[in-house]
């Protein structure tokens, strides 16, 4: 009975570690960042640009024993919490300094005022709808409705989007 729970429990967390990956793969696209893109180049250890089962196998391995801190052969919920933690963690702090760099643009390691004027204001460009350099409320109002259409009543996870997240009904 321990062996069959064991075995279940290991083969629960390699699918919770791999999924994320193997449905990366199946895509073949990135995100905006490029980060997906840098996940799949770790898995194909050969660098011929595909994935076997192999590789994933592989890789699937190295996560699990990556997330295994105490080396006891099984995942234990704060140990597979930490390492999901650690990772975010680092991709928090890639993401923030591609962010630095973007904006620091004569590479001094420093943003000044000026750099950090200079971005640009996607969100108010979008809103403004006449062009004016103003944005009314009735063209917030007009964003609003239309971010609301293209992402569901309450945004693009989850179910019952025309319930609200508190509601009684709501799951």
């Amino acid at each position: 009975m321990k062996r069959t729970t064991l075995a279940s429990l290991i083969g629960a967390a390699a699918i919770v570690v791999a999924v994320p990956f193997a449905a990366q793969a199946e895509r073949g696209h990135g995100w905006h960042d490029g980060s997906r893109g840098e996940h799949m180049k770790a898995v194909d250890t050969n660098g011929d640009g595909d994935i076997t089962r192999e590789e994933v196998d592989a890789f699937r391995t190295t996560m699990f024993n990556a997330a295994d801190t105490n080396k006891d052969g099984s995942l234990s919920l704060a140990e597979m919490t930490a390492h999901h933690e650690a990772q975010q963690a680092q991709r928090k702090a890639e993401r923030q300094a591609r962010h630095f760099a973007k904006l620091d643009t004569d590479g001094d390691g420093q943003i000044t005022a000026a750099e950090f004027a200079s971005r640009p204001m996607r969100g108010m460009e979008r809103m403004d709808a006449d062009g004016d350099g103003v944005v009314t409320e009735e063209e917030r109002a007009a964003a609003k409705a239309a971010m609301k259409e293209r992402h569901g009543k309450w945004g693009k996870r989850g179910q019952n989007r025309d319930v609200a997240p508190d509601a009684p009904d709501a799951e």
